[in-house]
């Protein structure tokens, strides 16, 4: 065979071989690459062209579409939403059509009126909690500057003053109804009212009371020996506790009318004799000697006086009255001849500050209104159960506490809503508070030994009374009822 007819067939197969693999991928590459666009005849339509895909090949499909199609998933919906055309993450392609737009009038609506605002009613507050405070004694200037304290507590919803005597024609105090018209025009929540003994306003003025406040009467000094003032002041004060029994009996009673020692035994026993005595609810005030008893310890020391508090146990004036300056302040001490010049101090402070002017007697009224107000508040957010505050009163012990030849003693207590809860005894004193208060403990036995025969003599039999005496103690029938207010319907 020539071998150049070989070399020349050979040479024409592999040429047509390569022309032919030429056209096969420039036909591919050509399938491939090539690309469509969507073309519109108008030119409103501003969205991006589409890939669109060639023909398919009847003869020879493409290797996608022999795949058999999967079945639409909700993801698969939710993107062909989203998306408006072109491919996403392998979804096939659509065509995309604008549709022509029609312009549509815009439909105004008709104005309607607005409805009428509806006004929310706010709710009302809840009633404040307070109590009814009944200062007996209020004729006199420490009365009043009380009640001008107290018409500012914010615990105390309603104040009745009461004037044991006539001061229309003192010349010493104004007349009591135009205090309370004075009073009323602070802006407080506290109504004030005026009672008088002109008008037999007693009962009234105690009805449904929650706190009594006994207060001295206008004729009554300082510069008076103690059994003087007791018998002047005694009628009037069991006529307060006959009173008590009959129109408020579960209320608390404050005793500041002097002597306080000789007082407080004498209602305890008029109350025991209606049946209505409840020890937990009658306190004798300390809170005047303690006061001075703290500033001047204060003073001393160069402190203020919040950081300072002297207890007073004992008694509640003269010797009956031991001030515990070792308890001023922790890990402090004053010497001996301090304590005692500081003890006399408080102890004469009444005579050294009261003063006569002529029928008006004076004292240091402005303090003394301070330091009971102060009292009265405790008692009060005590009473609401808002606090449980620890005071200084001369109550009635019990036996197995202090071993003490009277009944009554000042120390320590602790109240909430039901009154006295805990009498905290005597606290621990030095040797000579300690020997202070063994003539304290004769000096109230003395006075106690007074009330019981002043008690005998006049409340045994009606004709050892003298004339102005008999009207407080006329015999009454006492009920028990669990309000008061309500016996004689």
């Amino acid at each position: 065979m020539n071998p150049l007819n070989v070399f020349s067939k050979a040479k024409i197969l592999w040429v047509s071989v390569l022309d032919s693999s030429r056209i096969l991928t420039y036909t591919v590459g050509t399938r491939i690459s090539h690309r469509g666009y969507a073309k519109k005849s108008s030119d409103d339509c501003r969205r991006a062209c589409v890939d669109i895909p060639p023909d398919v090949d009847p003869v020879c499909p493409l290797p996608c579409e022999r795949r058999k199609k999967k079945k639409e998933s909700i993801l698969h919906k939710i993107k062909l939403k989203i998306v408006e055309g072109g491919t996403n993450f392998g979804t096939p392609f659509r065509n995309l059509q604008c549709k022509d737009k029609v312009c549509k009038e815009v439909e105004v609506p008709e104005q309607k009126a607005l409805e009428a605002p509806i006004k929310k009613m706010p709710s009302l507050p809840p009633p404040r909690p307070g109590v009814q405070v009944a200062v007996l004694g209020a004729d006199t200037n420490l009365g009043q500057y009380i009640a001008l304290l107290l018409k500012q507590c914010p615990c105390i919803k309603k104040l009745r003053l009461y004037e044991p005597t006539d001061t229309k024609s003192s010349e010493c105090t104004r007349d009591l109804c135009n205090v309370v018209q004075d009073l009323q025009h602070i802006d407080t929540n506290c109504l004030v009212e005026a009672y008088s003994c002109t008008c037999n306003d007693l009962e009234r003025c105690l009805q449904n009371s929650n706190i009594v406040l006994m207060l001295d009467s206008a004729c009554v000094s300082t510069h008076m020996p103690l059994e003087k003032r007791f018998e002047c002041q005694a009628p009037a004060v069991k006529q307060y506790a006959d009173i008590i029994a009959k129109e408020c009996p579960n209320a608390f009673i404050i005793v500041c009318t002097s002597p306080i020692d000789c007082m407080v035994p004498l209602i305890a026993e008029t109350l025991k004799e209606t049946g209505w005595y409840n020890p937990r609810k009658l306190l004798g005030s300390l809170a005047v000697p303690e006061m001075r008893a703290s500033t001047l310890a204060a003073r001393a020391l160069c402190l203020e006086p919040c950081y300072v508090h002297v207890p007073c146990v004992g008694g509640t004036e003269g010797l009956s009255l031991v001030p515990l300056f070792s308890k001023a302040l922790e890990y402090f001490d004053f010497s001996e001849q301090n304590a005692e010049l500081m003890t006399q101090t408080v102890r004469c402070a009444p005579i050294t500050v009261g003063r006569c002017d002529g029928q008006c007697n004076k004292s240091a009224e402005l303090s003394e209104a301070h330091a009971l107000a102060g009292l009265v508040t405790k008692v009060a957010w005590a009473l609401l159960c808002k606090d449980v505050p620890r005071v200084s009163g001369f109550v009635e012990i019990d036996a197995t506490q202090v071993i003490s030849p009277t009944r009554f003693i000042a120390s320590p207590v602790e109240m909430n809503g039901s009154g006295i809860i805990k009498c905290l005894g005597l606290p621990k004193m030095t040797d000579h508070e300690m020997k202070r208060m063994d003539l304290a403990f004769n000096e109230l036995f003395c006075k106690c030994n007074i009330v019981q025969n002043w008690y005998c003599k006049y409340c045994s039999s009606s004709s050892n009374l003298n004339a102005c005496q008999l009207q407080f103690f006329v015999p009454k029938s006492y009920q028990h009822f669990d309000d008061c207010a309500y016996a004689n319907l």
